[in-house]
């Protein structure tokens, strides 16, 4: 965890400017030494300071940091009323683990937002770690009920893409493609991801925490990617702050889970097509140690992707299921 003392120095080097240690000692009331323990000791949680000898410290980038308050000015009046909790953290392992905790402990009730400057934990599908630099992208994770069981929730990470892909056009990102299952791709590079975790019953009521990542900025730390990725500074002259990011997706994701609990994913094929990157095209489907190549023909009513193969249509859900673009595909 980040302690008071390590949210007033990150606060600090938030502008990008080198701070030598002498002046950050004034501003904490501590020595300079005990700024270079606090240092150290962010460092080794994988928050990129740069130390500079006798320079002093600075991020490798200036930082706006998130603020419950701007998130709440920047929602539609009808959505600001439906989520009777934003908050904001500085650390945590991750918002989907945090927010999971709260709802087994009956801490936290549906409509529940929780953001973090950093994740030492990120977690994606299927236990792959999500990258998580401090301030770099944006963190979130919504607590949601739904009314039917869960069976009824197939497909959910679609929806969820959808409203990603809305909110990063209407942020001036055009262009942006989704990647069965719930993949934001730009340029054939990943920008965002959806991690659903479920707690219910099959037939009644299902509490879901929705966590997002979307890439706004991972110079520091690319290297630890293991597939191409981008991040919106690099396509945007003037990127939205994740304020703005963080507002701009709630704005489109609650009516869109309204819309999916009332008549299912049906009712969003049409969005769903205009933003498929894989349909038609020659795809691998990885599965229990087995490669399937076919060409992908979109999914069915049920979130299922169909692929066709050997002159037939097979179905594949999300589950344990790796999806790749063939190498041989087409333009």
């Amino acid at each position: 965890m980040i302690t008071p003392i390590q949210q007033r120095l990150l606060q600090r080097l938030s502008d990008g400017a080198r701070h030598s240690g002498t002046m950050l000692g004034e501003h904490l009331g501590i020595s300079r030494a005990a700024v270079w323990k606090q240092v150290q000791t962010l460092q080794e949680s994988g928050i990129k300071i740069h130390s500079e000898q006798r320079q002093g410290y600075r991020l490798s980038s200036p930082v706006t940091l998130l603020d419950r308050v701007e998130v709440q000015s920047l929602l539609q009046q009808e959505i600001r009323a439906r989520l009777p909790q934003i908050e904001t953290i500085w650390s945590c392992d991750s918002t989907n683990s945090e927010l999971m905790r709260r709802l087994r402990e009956q801490e936290a009730a549906t409509g529940s937002v929780l953001l973090t400057e950093y994740q030492s934990g990120g977690r994606g599908r299927r236990g792959k770690q999500w990258i998580s630099p401090f301030g770099g992208s944006l963190y979130l994770s919504l607590l949601w009920r739904f009314s039917g069981g869960l069976m009824a929730l197939s497909g959910l990470g679609i929806v969820v893409g959808i409203a990603m892909a809305q909110a990063v056009e209407q942020l001036g990102l055009n262009g942006a493609m989704l990647k069965w299952p719930n993949d934001l791709h730009y340029d054939d590079k990943k920008l965002g991801g959806v991690l659903i975790e479920l707690e219910g019953e099959s037939d009644g009521p299902t509490d879901v925490v929705i966590g997002v990542g979307l890439n706004v900025s991972l110079s520091d730390q690319s290297k630890q990617i293991d597939q191409p990725w981008t991040a919106l500074e690099q396509h945007l002259k003037a990127p939205p702050t994740r304020n703005q990011l963080t507002a701009a997706l709630l704005n489109r994701l609650l009516p869109l889970l309204d819309l999916f609990e009332k008549e299912g994913l049906a009712a969003l094929m049409p969005e769903w097509e205009a933003l498929d990157r894989v349909c038609d095209q020659p795809v691998v489907i990885h599965q229990e140690g087995k490669q399937i190549h076919g060409v992908a023909r979109g999914i069915d009513p049920m979130g299922a992707l169909k692929v066709e193969s050997n002159g037939e249509i097979q179905r594949h859900y999300s589950g344990d299921v790796s999806l790749r673009l063939s190498t041989n595909r087409a333009a």
